[in-house]
């Protein structure tokens, strides 16, 4: 059964929606001509970086942009058996390494806070984001949008936004959609790289083993084509971290 936490977590995503609706519906989208960069992907999961914006990082690959996911759970997908749950981490850990090739990353990063409890660990997980921020000084930074359909999702963008305020950050926010579509205000044609995307999320084989996430997002990049008359596209809201900061400030209100 959902947590009181997670109830109240969800009522107060579902008036943030609500309040920020008219907002975002009045801004024009964005179709970005990417130019090399320092981007820095943060991944609440090892899958998600491929999912949410695996089709912008091989375009930034091309560029050769220097590229650092930082994963922010441990990946063993809340399994509380220790044993299966190592088990699990070490599978997911060389499904990465593999996508990490695929899309050319410099570097990864692994928080390991648990799967699952993000939310149990925000201002810990958010000073280790400050961290990294000063230490790579990124152009850009990907992240969940704030009201993406996964606690731990959320978890992250709260960090992140206070994180990016530790660090004193002014780059561009580009906020990403997992498993709830965003008001989108820029989006990235990904047409040319479409087929490698969903390669490269395919070698996640134990998470595509009961769901077909490769098809499922693509049929999304297609959908966010439409508006562009391109075949493919990814979707973003792009903020600076200060609205960045305002729209998890609302999130994070409870009551």
């Amino acid at each position: 059964m959902q947590s009181f936490a997670n109830r109240l977590r969800s009522a107060t995503a579902r008036r943030f929606l609500l309040s920020v609706k008219r907002a975002t519906h009045r801004m024009p989208v964005q179709l970005d001509a990417p130019e090399p960069g320092r981007l820095l992907v943060l991944a609440p999961h090892m899958d998600d970086e491929v999912i949410a914006c695996g089709g912008t990082l091989l375009v930034h690959r091309a560029l050769r942009s220097v590229v650092r996911v930082v994963f922010v759970s441990d990946s063993s997908s809340g399994i509380r058996d220790a044993g299966i749950a190592a088990q699990v981490r070490a599978v997911r850990h060389a499904e990465m390494v593999q996508v990490q090739a695929g899309l050319g990353l410099g570097a990864v990063v692994e928080l390991g806070f648990p799967d699952g409890a993000l939310m149990q660990h925000e201002p810990a997980i958010a000073a280790r984001l400050a961290a990294e921020i000063a230490a790579f000084a990124p152009t850009r930074i990907f992240c969940p949008f704030p009201v993406d359909g996964h606690a731990d999702h959320q978890a992250c963008a709260i960090a992140f936004g206070a994180a990016a305020e530790q660090a004193g950050w002014r780059g561009e926010v580009l906020a990403y959609e997992v498993w709830s579509p965003l008001w989108s205000n820029f989006a990235v044609d990904i047409s040319a790289v479409a087929d490698e995307k969903a390669r490269l999320i395919g070698l996640y084989a134990s998470q595509m083993a009961d769901r077909d996430y490769a098809s499922a997002t693509l049929g999304l990049n297609r959908y966010r084509g439409l508006q562009h008359k391109v075949a493919f596209a990814e979707a973003f809201h792009r903020c600076t971290p200060a609205q960045f900061r305002q729209l998890t400030a609302c999130l994070d209100t409870l009551g």
